[in-house]
Order: C-alpha cells, then structure tokens, then sequence
C-alpha cells in the first residue's frame, strides 16, 4: 500500500502523462508556430508540462484542460521572444546570417509537406500565424482562440481576415498557385460557419 504522502505525487504523475500524450504533439507545434525552432519548441513544450505539473493542484476548472494549457504555451512563446536571450541571437548587424536564417529553417518534418503554402504561412506575423494555425490546423472556433491568445474575438477575426489575404496575396506573388485567391475565398466562406 502506497504512503499517504506519495499517492496525490502518483495520481498527479499520471494526470501529467494523460495530458502530455493528449496535448504533447499539439502544444510542441503551437510553440513551433510562435518560435519557428524545432529545439526551441521543443524546450518550451517541456518547460509548458513542467508548468502544468507544478501546477496541477492549483487548476480551478473554469476552463477546460486543453485552454488551459495551450494559454500556457503561449504565455511561455510570447515571453520567450521578449526575452533579453533571444533579442541577442538574433545578428541584427549580420545581413548575411539573418539571410540564412530566414532561408534555413529548423523546421517541423511533419510540417514541411506544405511546401511553399506553409513556408508562406510561417513568414506571416505571429499573431497571423497562431490564430492561423489554430483555426485551421487545430480547428479551433473563434471563442476559444480569443481564450486562448487572450485577443478578443472581434481580433480574432480580423487577424483571421487580414492572414488568409496576406497569405493569398503572397502566394499570388510568388505565382505558387493561380488560383490560390478562389482557394483562399472557398476557405474564408467555410470558416463562417465555425465562427
């Protein structure tokens, strides 16, 4: 029989596990979203379920687990790019390195299958492409992304508006598709429902 004291430590440890096996791959490719580093994303998913563990008795419910830690995630994304550190990896001086990060990114195998689309949608600004990222990638309605990035959802929607046209406006440019715009269309006209 189980000490006192370790049996909330064991049932905590296992709430950890369900969670991580249910959120794990979700949470790794938000972060990736926000930072656009494979190992980074990576760090940060680990430091989001450190988070959730720490914190496991202190969830008040009034949201469900899944917002609850995706608000994580990007609280931990958005202070990781503020972050002191990361402004100093970044060779501002160097045009010639910032030339090859931007050709060379450490990217998602799983996420590269895109090709130019998605090389398209990670050039986007962040907050075009997280709420990107989950309408479309994560099927999230409006209300729950404006939870989730804490933007309202009137925000939302407009970042939703001005991504798809930025998105089709490059893809255009870069000549990927000829009819990316009539894409784009069919797909702002099937999002309405979901909003």
């Amino acid at each position: 029989m189980p000490s006192l004291s370790t049996a909330p430590q064991d049932k905590r440890s296992q709430q950890l596990e369900y969670l991580m096996r249910r959120f794990g791959d979700q949470v790794l490719k938000l972060a990736y979203y926000y930072v656009q580093d494979q190992q980074l994303a990576e760090d940060i998913s680990q430091e989001v379920f450190f988070r959730v563990y720490t914190n496991l008795d202190r969830f008040r419910q009034e949201s469900s687990y899944f917002t609850w830690i995706y608000r994580i995630t990007v609280n931990l994304c958005r202070d990781h790019l503020r972050s002191a550190a990361f402004r100093r990896l970044i060779p501002w001086g160097d045009t010639h390195a910032l030339e090859k990060l931007e050709s060379e990114p450490d990217q998602l195998p799983e996420l590269t299958d895109g090709g130019e689309v998605w090389r398209q949608v990670m050039n986007l600004p962040v907050n075009y492409r997280v709420v990107l990222a989950l309408f479309y990638f994560h099927d999230l309605p409006v209300k729950e992304i404006a939870r989730i990035t804490n933007m309202k959802e009137g925000t939302v929607r407009v970042n939703l508006s001005r991504a798809r046209k930025r998105l089709k406006d490059n893809l255009v440019q870069q000549g990927v598709q000829k009819n990316a715009g009539q894409k784009a269309e069919c797909k702002t006209k099937t999002s309405t429902s979901r909003s």
